[in-house]
């Protein structure tokens, strides 16, 4: 038969050209039986080459098609060769080992994810690149048969390679853990194996869960900061014993600051948080806060971290938080500036008795000035204020006396002024009202961007004589006011509430 250039006649299957009777054998068996048209010799497509396939459920054992002859696992095919070797069921299972697979749950064969419990004797990747080749009526439009070989054997082994027993791909509920010794601390860290670990440690005896922790104890700490493998310490913290949760929570304090660093990681605050809620010993309480304690100050202000931290707050008693409160007071205007941290501060001042609040509130009222002015610590002098505490209130006022026109035109610390104002008692606000009238900037409250909102409040709760004063500081400036649009949300505000028509 002639051909050019490896280019087969129009008409004429390719496969039958330029192969050996005795290497190719099983392709020109298989051409025999495909029935293929002049126009397109490879229409059969995916499904017809799978429906001449053999499935076995017995033992794991590949079976072929009877016309091959009798052939068992670790037989090597005298019929089909791949890129000109000899293709082994046995070399199979050794490459799969050797590349990090377990054999467990197959005897050398390869498991079909889309028919659980068989095997089939061919790669998926080997019979596409055979069915997906491109081709015109001549033959191969691009390379010789060499190529399509050498192409086939690289994807036949590297989806082999890269394919994972039949047992990691579906989790499964009925294989024993005894299975698994060994394998715990890689499966954990496997999207399937950590499901199928956790769905085992729901039914195991307390012996089963003894031999996984034995096996991962060594790793918690690793496993804890892992996307996978921390459900499963959160599982394991959920059925293990007392004992062994303090054998874990003594591993993950062993170093300075370990626990703080797995508390700052997404994955390990959620498996951090999960230990808290399990641990009932005082042993085990004072572990946590003296590993914790030190690093109070980076939890606080971390956006994981400060989960544990309200934790903490929210389940252990004040004699527990102690160390961690007088820490969190000594660092106080750090914490309040800060996004997260200005929402521990308030949770302290919250959950907080006794000693440990007083010297909290004493910290804060100390750094009210500072903190109006800042765009998170606002909220938190505010929330003291929101406390409706009379002495702590009396004694934020008496810090912020003599600042409150400049903090009526700031930002945040018009906020601090309006609060002040609402949550204090008639008396104080009169007082604060008329700081800002005496001062010598009053007529620039009813134009400025922040001010004009505190003017509004001031109008809102102030009565009689003073109610009548601040009418008056806005008549004379009424004209300016009127080219101002922050001196018109005055005005408006003004004919909305009916107190008076200009």
């Amino acid at each position: 038969m002639e051909h050019q250039g490896n280019r087969f006649p129009s008409r004429t299957i390719p496969f039958q050209a330029s192969v050996s009777h005795s290497r190719n054998a099983f392709f020109r068996h298989l051409n025999e039986r495909t029935q293929t048209s002049p126009q397109n010799p490879f229409q059969d497509n995916i499904e017809s080459l799978f429906s001449r396939l053999t499935l076995s459920r017995h033992n794991g054992q590949p079976s072929y098609p009877a016309s091959y002859g009798d052939i068992f696992a670790g037989s090597v095919l005298d019929r089909p060769f791949v890129g000109g070797q000899p293709f082994s069921v046995l070399d199979m299972g050794q490459n799969l080992r050797r590349n990090g697979v377990n054999a467990m749950g197959f005897q050398d064969c390869v498991s079909y994810p889309d028919t659980p419990g068989s095997n089939v004797d061919f790669s998926d990747g080997f019979i596409s690149d055979v069915n997906g080749s491109s081709a015109d009526s001549r033959g191969f439009s691009n390379g010789s048969l060499n190529g399509l070989l050498s192409k086939t054997q690289n994807s036949f082994r590297s989806s082999l390679y890269n394919r994972r027993p039949h047992w990691l791909q579906e989790t499964s509920n009925y294989l024993p853990l005894e299975y698994l010794r060994g394998s715990i601390v890689r499966l954990a860290k496997d999207q399937n194996g950590c499901r199928l670990l956790q769905s085992t440690l729901d039914s195991v005896t307390q012996e089963g869960i003894e031999m996984v922790f034995l096996e991962v104890i060594d790793c918690v700490g690793e496993l804890m900061l892992d996307p996978f493998g921390n459900y499963v310490v959160q599982k394991l913290a959920d059925v293990c014993s007392e004992e062994q949760r303090t054998r874990i929570l003594l591993t993950v304090t062993k170093s300075e600051f370990q626990l703080v660093r797995i508390c700052l990681n997404m994955h390990g605050t959620r498996a951090v948080q999960k230990l808290l809620e399990r641990i009932t010993s005082k042993q085990q309480v004072s572990v946590v806060m003296s590993a914790l304690g030190p690093g109070a100050v980076a939890l606080a202000k971390d956006m994981n971290g400060h989960h544990v931290i309200k934790h903490c707050l929210e389940h252990f008693s004040d004699e527990d938080n102690k160390y961690l409160l007088n820490v969190v007071a000594e660092n106080c205007f750090e914490i309040a500036t800060d996004k997260s941290g200005c929402c521990v501060l308030q949770q302290c001042v919250e959950f907080s008795k006794g000693e440990a609040r007083e010297r909290l509130v004493a910290e804060i009222t100390a750094n009210a000035l500072h903190l109006a002015e800042d765009g998170y610590g606002n909220y938190v002098v505010q929330h003291l204020l929101g406390l409706r505490v009379p002495q702590i209130t009396a004694n934020l006022l008496r810090q912020l006396e003599g600042s409150y026109t400049a903090l009526a035109c700031n930002k945040y610390g018009s906020n601090v002024v309006e609060k002040c104002l609402f949550e204090s008692r008639e008396e104080q606000s009169t007082q604060i009202i008329w700081e800002l009238l005496r001062s010598s900037n009053a007529s620039m409250l009813l134009v400025d961007s922040f001010g004009n909102y505190v003017i509004q409040s001031a109008l809102s709760v102030s009565k009689g004589p003073l109610r009548r004063t601040l009418l008056e500081l806005i008549r004379v400036n009424i004209p300016r006011m009127r080219s101002n649009i922050y001196g018109k949300k005055v005005l408006s505000w003004l004919y909305r509430e009916k107190l008076v028509y200009f």
